[in-house]
């Protein structure tokens, strides 16, 4: 059972990131060199889009990172601050302009993340969130229970459970 736990722990510290490369009228590329550097480690993955222009690279430790993608015949496409959390299915698209390789663009990945390939909505909540968090008498363990998707056979009685408490 252990060795589940830290299965399923070691899954948790990953995050997927997919894409689309196409060009400016929107006609998909195909075999195009995704290059997805982790800016904390210098980690390195590189991947070729498939017919339909898409590419995924999934098990990615969580960070920051810099994706590149190159094609015969367009110019070199950057996204650089990616930021990666606990479980992100991350979409980076590109669309990528007729020149050479020396022609490069390069794009600030600042903005809030929407997932527009699944419904699901996830966060990740910072130890500060929870030493912050007002509990109106509840247990901490009891805010599990709060976590959409999650169960637990321990009842939330409004009394408050120690800290080292069972």
């Amino acid at each position: 059972m252990f060795l589940g736990i830290l299965a399923t722990q070691a899954l948790a510290q990953e995050a997927t990131l997919v894409g689309t490369v196409s060009d400016s009228s929107a006609a998909v590329i195909p075999n195009a060199t995704i290059t997805i550097t982790n800016m904390a480690t210098g980690q390195v993955r590189n991947l070729a889009t498939n017919d339909a222009g898409q590419y995924v690279a999934t098990a990615l430790p969580i960070g920051t990172y810099d994706v590149k993608v190159q094609a015969a015949g367009f110019g070199l496409a950057d996204t650089t601050g990616v930021v990666l959390n606990v479980g992100d299915r991350r979409r980076v698209d590109f669309g990528l302009k007729v020149g050479t390789t020396q022609t490069s663009i390069t794009v600030e990945a600042a903005s809030i993340a929407v997932k527009t390939d699944s419904g699901e909505v996830s966060s990740v909540i910072t130890g500060e969130q929870i030493t912050q968090l007002e509990t109106n008498g509840r247990s901490l363990y009891s805010i599990v229970n709060l976590t959409p998707g999650a169960s637990s056979l321990q009842g939330d009685f409004q009394v408050p459970t120690p800290m080292g408490g069972d």
